[in-house]
């Protein structure tokens, strides 16, 4: 991390407010109030030279004249008085700084100016800065609101900590309608001095915190930001995140297939899924997940999940909802069957989702179905949905009966219960939620958010990052950046990867030479710097079966390339033997500064454009989870087989990714982008036949995503 201890900044025993006012509406008034509505317990110098008292408080001329001093200031006042006050407050010994105002870095270049003179006078002193242009903070549980939202009403203490990009988004979160309870609200502004990461790296220390949540708009800090949501898995802690730009199309780095596929939301979502953050889609699924969370922090004990409802509709629903979410229906057993159908009409299909009305409801039967799944060792989660809203209804009462039941189940159960409510509407009843309460039973609304969370929750947190990085030479990069692109394919065959062997042809009579030891039939290629789509240039033969061809082919490569290529030593043709086979994958390499190694996987060659998809990783992956990887596109069924053919060497495919994988974590600050397209999967083996392999981009020039 960045070496600041952020406890005067979270929790300081003293505050000074520059800038305080006579004036309710103005900011530091705002502050000295809302610490007053939390039940500050510290000390509070309002410093103003045109006031001797304020808020029945002693106000001072100058952070300079307090008769103590004080952990933290707050900054009250115009972007241009700034850098001045950061000075008197160094001097001062200050070691925590809030500053309200924009005007900074986010607005002109003068504003830009006076941030970074409050960035140096905080990295020379050692001072913590919260801000510029953000609302504070709010620690709940040692209440110190040092917070400027007008109509502050409090917060109730509870597990959650909220680290926010955005005020009107923590002022929304902070309201707190499902009552879990807040530990901290965070506002983070421009992060000049503490960012994400080092707010993240705080809570993931302080145990009265249990779930995390994110609201972002980008990650300026990424490898602090990692060991800091690393630091939070280890201590047992769930991060959730809202990150922005789904609907944005995909940044390249490069001209390369990778780099269209790997796009900037793609790369959050495998960095988030590598450290094990849990990224939602909207308020709504966010506080669901964090509800069930803060509420079950332990796993289940298997994933096997089972839902129950009082509806054949609604079980439809909830299959339909689910399987787009993510959530697995397993079949039931056979002996769980055999326990339930005493609840059902002899001709009646039992299914999960499980429509429980069965012979008519009644607190027996419902009974009979809950101690059924309770008993069954595969099932790990019993979810109930229910009608019971707010503001009461018709099936109040039975939501009560099924609460009842399930609080009964849970006292002698390793199992999870969650219970939701179809719709949102007015929220969950309180008098189902009183039941629940009594064994720790979530309560969630609405279908779509409560599945979305079921599946989060259903999901393990674990680092996906399970293999070591491959322990090339120190001049491994080096050497196969001033390699030909046929010396290329060599030295990553002798990394790992399966490559096809390549022989450069200067001459058509070399070529034919070449051709006699590898056999036909041939694949002939020209290449040239800037030429990555060679097929779409012409630069590419395949299935040359005899001399006359290889030689036609030859010469009319030879003519593209002089006229793309015109230094003469630029120019290469190279000869390959025609695979065999098999089914066409690309694998990529995408090397982000500071967020590390990304591993691309989908279905290559021609079809790349077509079908446009592939799965990311935060990488070096293992064998396994490169299968995994397979199976999460149209590739893990075309390797299994279709009419007659196949299958194919998933395992081969698998192993070939991981090497790929580990040679990009080992040349992360060397190369931008490996691409492999296609690796053709044989029914025996795989075979790389084309190859891009692109240097690192400059650190002054290459954006974080």
């Amino acid at each position: 991390m960045s070496g600041l201890a952020l406890d005067k900044l979270m929790n300081p025993r003293s505050i000074a407010v520059v800038g305080a006012s006579e004036r309710p509406d103005a900011i530091g008034s705002r502050v000295i109030h809302n610490l007053g509505v939390m039940g500050y317990r510290g000390a509070i110098y309002p410093v103003n030279p045109r006031y001797e008292r304020l808020n029945d408080l002693r106000c001072f001329p100058a952070l300079s004249a307090l008769p103590d001093r004080v952990d933290a200031a707050f900054l009250a006042v115009p972007a241009a008085q700034g850098p001045k006050l950061m000075d008197e407050a160094a001097e001062c010994g200050i070691r925590a700084v809030f500053i309200n105002a924009n005007g900074y870095a986010d607005g002109d270049a003068e504003g830009a100016a006076l941030q970074k003179k409050i960035e140096a006078t905080a990295r020379s002193h050692g001072i913590s800065v919260s801000g510029p242009n953000n609302l504070g903070l709010i620690n709940v549980h040692d209440r110190a609101a040092i917070w400027t939202p007008r109509f502050f009403q409090g917060v109730r203490p509870g597990p959650l900590a909220l680290i926010s990009q955005s005020g009107s988004v923590a002022l929304t979160l902070g309201e707190d309608e499902r009552k879990i309870g807040f530990a901290y609200l965070v506002t983070t502004g421009n992060e000049a001095v503490v960012t994400v990461a080092e707010y993240l790296d705080h809570f993931a220390r302080d145990e009265r915190v249990e779930v995390i949540l994110l609201y972002l708009e980008t990650v300026r800090r990424p490898e602090a930001f990692a060991a800091a949501a690393r630091s939070a898995l280890r201590n047992g802690k769930r991060i959730v995140a809202l990150k922005l730009g789904r609907s944005e199309g995909g940044r390249a780095l490069v001209q390369a297939h990778t780099g269209s596929l790997a796009g900037e939301d793609q790369l959050y979502d495998a960095f988030f899924r590598g450290l094990g953050i849990t990224r939602v889609r909207d308020f709504d699924e966010m506080l669901e997940t964090a509800q069930l969370f803060a509420t079950c922090p332990k796993p289940p004990p298997t994933p096997h999940f089972v839902a129950v409802t009082l509806s054949g509709g609604e079980a439809a629903l909830i299959a339909d909802v689910g399987n787009e979410a993510g959530v697995e229906f397993a079949p039931l057993r056979d002996d769980t069957l055999a326990r339930l159908r005493p609840a059902f009409p002899s001709y009646a299909k039992i299914h999960n989702p499980i429509d429980a009305w069965g012979l008519g409801f009644n607190a027996e039967r419902f009974g009979m179905v809950v101690n059924a799944l309770a008993a069954d060792p595969a099932i790990g989660t019993i979810a109930i949905s229910v009608d019971a809203p707010g503001v009461g209804g018709g099936d109040v009462p039975y939501a009560c009966v099924m609460a009842e039941a399930c609080v009964a189940a849970a006292t002698n159960s390793d199992k999870k219960f969650i219970f939701f409510n179809n719709v949102t509407g007015t929220g969950p009843n309180e008098e189902v939620r009183a039941i629940l309460h009594r064994a720790r039973i979530p309560f969630l609304s609405g279908v779509r958010p409560a599945l979305a969370a079921i599946s989060h929750f259903l999901r393990v947190p674990a680092e996906t990052v399970t293999a070591s990085p491959s322990t090339l030479p120190a001049n491994w990069s080096r050497r196969v950046l001033s390699a030909t692109e046929a010396e290329r394919f060599r030295i990553l065959a002798e990394a790992g990867v399966p490559m096809v062997e390549t022989i450069p042809v200067p001459s058509p009579s070399q070529a034919l030479e070449a051709a006699n030891v590898l056999g036909f039939p041939m694949v002939l290629k020209g290449t040239g710097p800037n030429l990555p789509h060679k097929s779409d240039l012409g630069l590419v033969r395949v299935g040359l079966q005899v001399q006359s061809q290889l030689e036609s082919a030859f010469h009319e490569i030879s003519a593209i390339l002089e006229r793309k290529v015109p230094d003469r030593s630029n120019r290469q043709i190279y000869l390959q033997r025609m695979a065999e086979p098999g089914i066409e994958l690309i694998l990529g390499i995408r090397n982000v500064s500071g967020f590390g190694s990304f591993v691309l996987v989908g279905v290559g060659g021609l079809l790349v454009e077509v079908i446009k998809q592939a799965s990311l990783r935060l990488g070096p992956v293992d064998e396994a989870e490169a299968l995994a990887m397979l199976q999460e596109t149209a590739a893990g069924p075309l390797l299994a087989g279709t009419r007659g053919r196949g299958p194919y060497d998933a395992a081969a495919a698998a192993a070939a990714i991981a090497a790929l994988s580990r040679i990009g974590a080992a040349t992360l600050d060397a190369l931008s982008v490996i691409e492999i397209n296609p690796l053709i999967v044989h029914e025996r083996g795989a075979t790389g036949v084309d190859l891009l392999i692109e240097p690192a981009i400059p650190k002054d020039v290459e954006a974080v995503p």
